[in-house]
């Protein structure tokens, strides 16, 4: 199995280069965002320390983590945000390891999308990370207009991230997303024909 780290920042359309990847390449997806919910999951690794440290009406009816209210109590909060964090990163980790470990000897690709590819140290059970590189500028208008975010908001989303230097010095690959999807696949195309 040959892992492809896929990576980039906000609203740099990374969820769209994955897809394209998955249909493209056939390459199976693990996406860390979405393992964050798995780990949270009722019989997840996480969901009974959340529980025991935010209480029980964060539920739904089935039992389940409502993260919409999880959201309201860490999202202001740096404290209860990096607790949270630091629960569920380790967690998201070790799925990954024991999930890539697991389909090594097998034929194929896995692409992990993760906006934390390096922060994490998932990079290491990548063969080649590849870098969705969009301008600044670009990024602050796609997030305002696709998710409704304010310039404030954005401001301090890029603020925890890495800079585009910092990506593009430690990635593999720098594919341009600044056009249209049409032109992203043709770069992702052109970089699998390449290989």
């Amino acid at each position: 199995m040959y892992v492809i780290g896929l990576t980039g920042g906000v609203g740099s359309g990374k969820s769209l280069a994955a897809q394209m990847l998955a249909e493209k390449r056939n390459a199976e997806l693990l996406i860390t965002d979405e393992l964050g919910h798995t780990v949270m999951e009722k019989g997840g690794r996480c969901y009974d320390e959340i529980l025991e440290h935010f209480g029980t009406e964060l539920t739904d009816t089935q039992g389940e983590i409502d993260r919409a209210k999880l959201a309201q109590k860490v999202f202001a909060d740096d404290t209860e945000r990096n607790w949270l964090n630091r629960l569920i990163h380790p967690a998201v980790i070790d799925y990954v390891e024991k999930y890539i470990a697991g389909r090594r000897k097998q034929e194929g690709v896995i692409v992990l999308e993760s906006a934390l590819l390096f922060e994490s140290g998932c990079d290491r059970f990548c063969d080649e990370i590849w870098y969705i590189f969009v301008s600044e500028e670009i990024r602050r208008k796609r997030l305002a207009d696709s998710r409704g975010y304010s310039q404030e908001k954005i401001t301090a989303i890029l603020k925890r991230q890495m800079t585009e230097t910092e990506f593009q010095k430690r990635s593999d690959v720098v594919i341009r997303n600044d056009g249209t999807p049409e032109e992203l696949e043709s770069r992702i195309l052109s970089k699998i024909k390449a290989q």
